[in-house]
């Protein structure tokens, strides 16, 4: 692990001298260009910190009315491969290729994205 550096008195001096403000000031500025550089800093976390948010932040799990998780699996859309297919089909002279069957194709600097839009609530 690398060492933590401190802002010497000099420095935090000659920031005041230079910025103005006060040494709250000049140690915040020491800090706040430590974690620019990524160095390491009194305020970092440890491993055993670094895990425990790692876990704390993961995204939502799907969960049903009795506690338990569920795998969340998604159908195929026919509907839109078989769109994709007929779009790849007349772009072919072009050297279309599809790159996600349900959603894109591309042809040279160019690709079509294909999007289902929702029906209107109401």
């Amino acid at each position: 692990m690398k060492e933590i550096r401190y802002p010497t008195q000099d420095w935090l001096t000659a920031y005041v001298v230079k910025h103005g403000g006060d040494y709250e000031d000049a140690e915040r500025a020491w800090w706040d260009n430590e974690i620019d550089h990524d160095r390491p800093t009194p305020f970092d976390l440890t491993e055993d910190q670094a895990k425990i948010a790692q876990t704390m932040t993961k995204g939502a799990r799907a969960v049903d009315a009795y506690g338990k998780e569920r795998k969340r699996t998604r159908k195929a859309d026919e509907e839109k491969r078989e769109l994709i297919a007929r779009i790849a089909e007349a772009l072919a002279d072009l050297g279309a290729e599809v790159v996600n069957p349900e959603r894109e194709i591309r042809f040279g600097a160019y690709s079509v994205t294909l999007t289902r839009h929702r029906t209107p609530k109401g």
